[in-house]
């Protein structure tokens, strides 16, 4: 009876294959609303939508629905993401990889009440190991990436620079999620704001002087943006920090700023890598293979591991740098919860390693003992005032 069902129903995927040569795959219905209503985060929606139509296209199916038409028979459904498994595993995708595509798939069909061996499915993962020994990027590099930058690219590599945020939330920050400060000429950056995800880190003045003259090519262009004094933030707030590419002579088109998403973010980055010698273009040498070339640099991730690197160097506390990251602290945060103004001083303390310019850098460590010394001689002046109050 299995059996013939399995038959039936790959009967019927063959002949939708034959039918349609590049089937349009429909992610809608009341099935996957469940599903992806179930998922809070916004950005592991995006990532479990993805990894949950290539495996519906690895099926040769259609629509999510055709997910539960072998419900009855968990068995069979638990062969099907072994093999989809065993061809990831062929593809040459690592055991991170493979694990991160199944993960959606499994939770689809824990939603659905299907009872799956999740022991069994995991043991086909294969073996972790390292694909290559990855570093940070160095100095020298993000230099050289800078320096034929243009300014919205000069601003995307700073930011991912002095912040070591994830490359996946650049594109829903918008201007008012960066507060100046004027005491140390930086920005505070909230990030995933509004979300249970939300924290807050700082940049670098190097990185503010950037910020504020991408904002002045933009109000030359005609985009409708302004400072407010009051706020210390670049108003309309809801404007997107980082912006689609726009025709300068149409004023429509720069009045109207749209938001990139993070593929696109990482396409414009990966290709002003190249250009500038950091990174290789490595096409895969077996022919229609679409295993992925895995570089000695992540991407995004070798300026995050720069960013708490130069953290560590800089002698932070441990736990202020992991807040600084996004990263647990496996404290609970209603036990640990300090100032804003003692991660600011700590995150201070680490300024000078991620600032690129040499000379940005003894200006602003010029500046920082002005402000050091400015801040004794206050003291000193309560001091002396105390004495003679209490003489």
């Amino acid at each position: 009876m299995l059996t013939t069902t399995a038959t039936s129903s790959s009967g019927n995927i063959a002949s939708q294959s034959q039918s349609q040569s590049h089937p349009q795959i429909l992610l809608q219905g009341k099935t996957f609303d469940n599903f992806i209503n179930a998922i809070k985060s916004p950005k592991s929606r995006e990532g479990y939508t993805t990894s949950l139509k290539r495996y519906l296209n690895h099926l040769k199916l259609t629509e999510v629905n055709d997910l539960l038409i072998n419900q009855q028979y968990p068995r069979l459904i638990e062969s099907q993401i072994i093999d989809y498994i065993m061809t990831l595993r062929n593809d040459g995708l690592a055991y991170a990889s493979i694990q991160f595509m199944v993960a959606p798939i499994m939770t689809f069909y824990s939603l659905n009440d299907i009872v799956l061996n999740r022991k069994k499915i995991s043991r086909y993962f294969g073996e972790y190991k390292r694909a290559v020994k990855d570093r940070a990027y160095t100095v020298e590099e993000i230099n050289k990436a800078l320096q034929t930058a243009d300014q919205r690219m000069k601003l995307v590599i700073l930011l991912l620079t002095s912040t070591g945020q994830r490359i996946g939330s650049l594109s829903v920050l918008t201007l008012g999620s960066l507060t100046r400060i004027e005491d140390y000429g930086i920005y505070k950056v909230t990030i995933y704001e509004g979300t249970n995800n939300e924290y807050y880190t700082f940049t670098t003045r190097e990185f503010a002087n950037a910020y504020e003259d991408y904002m002045a090519y933009r109000q030359r262009c005609g985009e409708k943006i302004s400072f407010n004094n009051e706020t210390k933030k670049w108003e309309p707030e809801q404007t997107p920090l980082i912006r689609k590419q726009f025709d300068v002579t149409d004023l429509l088109q720069a009045r109207h700023p749209q938001f990139m998403d993070t593929n696109s973010i990482r396409k414009i980055l990966g290709s002003h890598l190249v250009k500038c010698g950091i990174r290789n273009v490595e096409h895969p040498t077996a022919p229609k293979s679409t295993k992925r070339c895995r570089k000695a640099v992540a991407l995004a991730n070798g300026f995050r591991k720069f960013t708490i690197s130069s953290f560590i160097r800089a002698g932070l506390r441990h736990e202020i740098r992991e807040l600084l990251v996004d990263h647990s602290t496996q404290l609970d945060q209603n036990y640990f919860r300090p100032g804003e103004e003692e991660v600011l001083e700590q995150y201070i303390l680490a300024e000078p390693y991620l600032t690129m310019d040499p000379s940005v850098r003894l200006s602003q460590e010029n500046q920082t003992l002005t402000m050091d010394r400015n801040k004794l001689e206050s003291r000193l002046e309560r001091l002396e005032q105390v004495c003679k109050d209490f003489m």
